[in-house]
């Protein structure tokens, strides 16, 4: 039904196969975008762990898999949101103790030497606060929503360092085949540039033609050199990834030709669009906000304070056992602006999860129409349009070699030639960067999009 082939934007089983360190998942759910690959958990304990570490072996190629496997375990901003993540579990297991109970020691009947007196009494005091209303329950479970809010972040960094590292690796492959076409461009300019020197100097045509075929030919070289210089600030860009002052590598190794058949339908699309995270998120924003709010509750209750002491007297020699229990009395202070608050953030977060709803769905139609221009625009453009061209351009350049055309058709047709390929080479770029795009917002490879729309034409 479709190609079994690796493509640039697709991050796949097929693509991925294979583990890529201790972490890496043994069963990754089903059409889960990347799962295979590990990625950086800071680790629980004290001395944490580092992604950068070890150093990055020199290499002359990188493919998109091995860009994908340093970029997860070692990029910096994912690390950063993997401790985040670990300090919320931390906040979970503090959230669940309970208050300190507290020792005093008092003297009194002291006189102006600070020496005691024969009537002096001296207590120990042992008190505890009793949290009353649910709070320690509250605040567990506000403290275990923002860990799983902190989860879901993680995640979708996660998502956007895959895309983002995707994204870069196609713009790399782009730029390479753009200085293979300013190359080529180079070489055209050359030959046109020979062909009219040659038929100046036999006086079929005047000097000024050998002076535009010159002109043409600098031109080509200009566009050579800033075909050079972006794919140096390419390849820099990708090694940035993780977190790489320079490159480890020279070139990008990849199927950058390869078009899928059958696109997936938007109807699939939207069906998948409940894994994209940033709902996940969102839901988790959510929970939180409930938390928060009966916690809010909960703080209107106030907390009992007990004591138990031991009294000595030193008049007497005797000794008594005092107890003693303290509540403030919530006349004035019944946390109504917290709960207030509280209730508005709720609010304030139902309306943000149904923007987010709204934008995903509005987002994921434009990234649909963007693919499927820029596979039809692939697919027309390398099958005929581009032969065409060439084919024009080879007619035009033998046929001014025998007289039949003129200079300007020659590099009409040399200069239609080398456009047709450029938007045949951002016409595929943009399809892979969408095909990316469209992974990225359903969470789930484009191999698992497919089979799904096979079983619903079953």
């Amino acid at each position: 039904m479709f190609k079994n082939c690796i493509h640039l934007g697709i991050i796949s089983t097929v693509v991925l196969a294979g583990c890529a360190g201790p972490r890496c998942a043994t069963a990754p759910a089903p059409g889960e975008l990347g799962k295979e690959i590990a990625s950086f958990h800071a680790s629980s304990a004290d001395t944490v762990e580092s992604g950068s570490a070890e150093a990055v072996k020199q290499q002359e190629t990188i493919n998109l898999r091995d860009a994908l496997v340093l970029a997860l375990m070692r990029n910096p901003g994912l690390e950063a949101f993997s401790h985040d993540m670990r300090a919320t579990e931390a906040r979970v297991l503090q959230s669940s103790l309970r208050p300190n109970p507290e020792i005093a020691f008092e003297v009194d009947s002291f006189d102006r030497d600070g020496e005691g007196s024969d009537s002096a009494e001296s207590a120990l005091v042992l008190g505890q606060i009793i949290e009353l209303g649910g709070k320690r329950r509250g605040r567990t479970r506000v403290a275990e929503a923002e860990n799983e809010l902190a989860s879901w972040n993680y995640k979708s960094k996660r998502l956007d360092v895959f895309t983002k590292t995707t994204h870069r690796f196609i713009e790399m492959i782009a730029a390479q085949r753009r200085l293979e076409l300013a190359t080529l461009t180079v070489a055209l300019a050359k030959q046109t540039s020979d062909t009219v020197g040659e038929r100046v100097a036999a006086g079929k045509e005047p000097r000024v033609q050998a002076r535009k075929g010159v002109a043409e030919l600098e031109m080509a070289r200009l566009d050579m050199l800033d075909a050079e210089s972006t794919l140096v600030v390419s390849r820099k860009e990708l090694a940035t990834m993780w977190g790489a002052e320079q490159p480890h590598f020279q070139n990008a190794v990849g199927d950058f030709d390869s078009i899928l058949d059958v696109l997936p339908s938007i109807k699939t699309l939207r069906l998948r669009l409940s894994s994209n995270p940033d709902l996940a998120r969102g839901n988790a924003e959510l929970k939180l906000q409930q938390a928060a709010l009966a916690l809010a509750r909960a703080n209107r209750v106030p907390d009992l304070e007990a004591t138990i002491g031991l009294q000595q007297f030193a008049e007497d020699e005797t000794d008594a056992l005092a107890f003693g229990i303290g509540l403030p009395l919530p006349l004035f202070d019944r946390n109504q602006g917290g709960i207030t608050a509280a209730m508005h953030e709720l609010a304030k977060t139902q309306a943000e999860r149904r923007g987010i709803e709204t934008e995903l769905a509005a987002e994921l139609v434009e990234v649909h129409a963007r693919l499927t221009s820029s596979h039809r625009r692939v697919m027309t453009l390398r099958s005929k349009v581009v032969p065409a061209m060439k084919a024009a351009f080879d007619a035009a350049h033998e046929g001014y070699g025998r007289g039949k055309f003129g200079f300007l058709d020659v590099l009409d047709a040399q200069r239609g030639l080398i456009a047709v390929r450029g938007n045949l080479l951002t016409a595929q770029s943009d399809y892979h960067a969408a095909l990316a795009d469209i992974q990225r917002m359903t969470g789930t490879s484009i191999e698992y999009l497919l089979e799904s729309k096979v079983e619903e034409t079953k």
